[in-house]
């Protein structure tokens, strides 16, 4: 017996819920409720013309839609509006969505972002029952996810589309046969994450040079990029590196621009050392 489900999503992870239930013999994918394709998200994927397939920035105004198809079960992924109560409560079964981090740490917005400013070694994508609260609801199951030194904010979402396909994989075939004793999260040890601002993007030199690249590092591409001012022009940087020499303009105030490279590399000195800005342009004015 094929189980009814609604889709909402998109984005890359979206995208590979979308083609496991669109491919699962065991499924009924009622209806699939995703960005419309002039949206301009990171990570956005342009999905197929179907005729179960709409296109919008609101789920929310298909409430009744959805009512009226009775799915057994919504599931939720690469999606950032907020989704009400009156929506979330239709399935019997539940509405299941992702969260990257190990909740109930980590709620709310930007996080992945966050994470990797604040130099974590490690987050986990978890599966969970949507409920009245964000990010609250009882965990099905979480995989962790490595962060090292190396990853740039592109490389976690990869590994985020990595542990979506293998949580889909491992945990829909119990969901689909109710055979998951899913765990009550402590919310009383929950953390929550604001959504990031334009002034967040700002590179401050008097910081250390492990926290400006980690902060390169948290909203390079696809993200909006770090943001730095040279000659007074706003410029946005999207690699760089920790260079541990502090004879470079050792009596240099942090922010002082101390070498320009042949390959247009910039060295700049920071509290405790220096920071090469390898990639970076400066922003074209509208």
């Amino acid at each position: 017996m094929k189980i009814k489900i609604v889709f909402i999503g998109g984005l890359s992870n979206g995208k590979i819920v979308y083609d496991y239930l669109s491919n699962n013999k065991y499924v009924n994918l009622q209806l699939v409720i995703t960005y419309e394709d002039k949206v301009v998200k990171p990570r956005h994927v342009i999905f197929p013309e179907k005729e179960n397939i709409v296109k919008t920035n609101s789920a929310n105004s298909y409430i009744n839609v959805i009512k009226e198809l009775e799915p057994d079960m919504i599931i939720v992924a690469g999606w950032s509006e907020l989704l009400s109560n009156n929506l979330i409560k239709i399935p019997v079964t539940g509405t299941i969505g992702f969260h990257p981090s190990k909740l109930p740490q980590d709620k709310g917005r930007s996080v992945l972002s966050w994470q990797i400013e604040e130099g974590y070694e490690e987050t986990a994508l978890s599966m969970f029952y949507y409920s009245d609260l964000p990010d609250s609801g009882n965990l099905i199951a979480q995989e962790k996810i490595k962060i090292t030194k190396f990853d740039y904010i592109d490389d976690i979402l990869d590994k985020v589309d990595e542990a979506t396909y293998n949580l889909m994989y491992a945990y829909f075939p119990l969901l689909r046969t109710n055979n998951i004793k899913a765990i009550e999260q402590d919310n009383i040890d929950s953390t929550f994450r604001r959504l990031r601002k334009e002034i967040d993007d700002v590179i401050n030199w008097n910081r250390t040079s492990e926290e400006i690249y980690n902060k390169i590092r948290a909203i390079s591409h696809p993200y909006p990029g770090a943001v730095f001012f040279l000659d007074e022009k706003k410029c946005k940087v999207w690699k760089a590196q920790i260079v541990e020499v502090f004879n470079y303009g050792q009596a240099s105030s942090p922010g002082t621009l101390i070498a320009k490279f042949y390959d247009n590399s910039l060295l700049f000195k920071t509290k405790d050392s220096n920071i090469l800005i390898q990639l970076w342009e400066y922003v074209k004015k509208d």
